[in-house]
């Protein structure tokens, strides 16, 4: 099998040749790799992952622009509309301010920012680098169709990237005020939402015109803290549930499966993101409470996973991080789970200690 029918096989729940892997990495995680003997190739090519991606620009498309950069630290304007403030190439805390979607008056300027201009000559909203922190120009939709060819050669299982409902529009809003609007405008949440959507869907459309087709859409949507969900789950229904279902029905329509990322302990709305047709979940937070093993008991075959793989396990003992992976790795073996982090690969674990983890996490899945 090549990568792509590997997961597709897994997403399936039939048997693959071998562990599906993929994996994500902190800025500077490779780079300090690199200065502890790893070769200089792409991770993906070194670890042999079975993942690639290209990033959707779902933005209302505003300037973007560096304000300052010095002693470590960048602060810039982004294409949502906000300001953050962050270590410079380095994963980290954010400091997030100035977001433009102040009040309603401000949403009704905003709002009709969120459309695909039918101008051939426009950027197209899609590229295989980042959206987030994204400051050179984006390509044609000629040369993104390019890349896009580019990266279904390679044999990987291909991924269109895009913030869902709620990512996106605290980043227009702010999360605070975002947070207040959840209880005291649902109404309003649901149009900010819903509009998003709208263009997520036509940029979809008119990769598929232009015969770009991928093998999921993988949401980043951080709907929890350790502890518990953000809101109600009643309160999800009511304002993000109806844009999120209309995204599943189009991914279903078109056989693209649907991912989701969401951090934190999202226990109570699995059965709501199951019933809008999520194919699979990533990254299952180990901290949070989150076990591919308890969340295969109940799910079965209805929902597939790809992380749970706790880092912080990664930089302790190895029996520590060996029993992780003998409770984890063996769901592999019947389909149904990718092997990934519970989020990301941080500077911490070591390059020498992360290749023994994946070369284990290979061997135990072949018995």
């Amino acid at each position: 099998m090549n990568s792509r029918e590997r997961v597709r096989r897994a997403i399936r729940f039939e048997p693959p040749d071998r562990l599906p892997c993929a994996e994500d990495f902190w800025d500077g995680t490779i780079e300090q790799w690199r200065r502890e003997g790893m070769p200089s190739v792409k991770p993906e090519d070194y670890f042999d992952l079975d993942l690639c991606g290209m990033s959707l620009d779902a933005s209302p498309r505003f300037a973007q622009e560096i304000l300052e950069r010095g002693n470590g630290m960048i602060t810039y304007r982004d294409r949502f509309g906000y300001t953050v403030r962050k270590q410079d190439g380095v994963s980290g805390s954010m400091e997030y301010s100035d977001h433009a979607t102040t009040d309603q008056q401000a949403w009704d300027r905003i709002k009709p920012r969120f459309s695909l201009s039918s101008d051939p000559a426009e950027p197209a909203r899609i590229d295989d680098a980042s959206y987030f922190a994204h400051f050179d120009p984006y390509p044609s939709w000629e040369e993104a169709a390019a890349k896009y060819e580019r990266l279904r050669a390679t044999g990987r299982y291909l991924h269109f990237t895009t913030y869902g409902p709620w990512e996106a529009t605290w980043r227009h809003r702010g999360m605070d005020k975002l947070l207040m609007d959840v209880a005291l405008e649902p109404d309003w949440l649901r149009d900010m939402a819903d509009t998003y959507m709208n263009l997520v869907i036509r940029i979809l459309e008119r990769c598929l015109e232009l015969g770009m087709k991928p093998d999921a859409v993988y949401l980043i949507e951080d709907l929890g803290s350790t502890r518990s969900l953000l809101f109600s789950p009643a309160s999800w229904r009511a304002t993000l549930g109806p844009s999120m279902a209309r995204l599943g029905e189009f991914l279903h329509r078109h056989e693209i499966h649907f991912w989701m990322h969401s951090c934190g302990a999202i226990h109570n709305l699995v059965d709501d993101l199951v019933e809008r047709g999520l194919d699979v979940l990533n990254p299952l937070q180990a901290s949070a409470g989150m076990d591919a093993v308890a969340l295969r008991r109940r799910y079965g075959k209805r929902l597939a996973f790809c992380g749970n793989i706790d880092v912080h396990k990664m930089t302790g003992p190895k029996e520590a991080i060996h029993e992780e992976l003998r409770a984890k790795v063996p769901l592999a073996r019947e389909g149904g789970y990718i092997f990934h982090s519970d989020h990301s690969i941080p500077p911490t674990v070591a390059f020498e200690r992360y290749v023994w983890i994946l070369e284990t996490a290979r061997k135990l899945f072949r018995g």
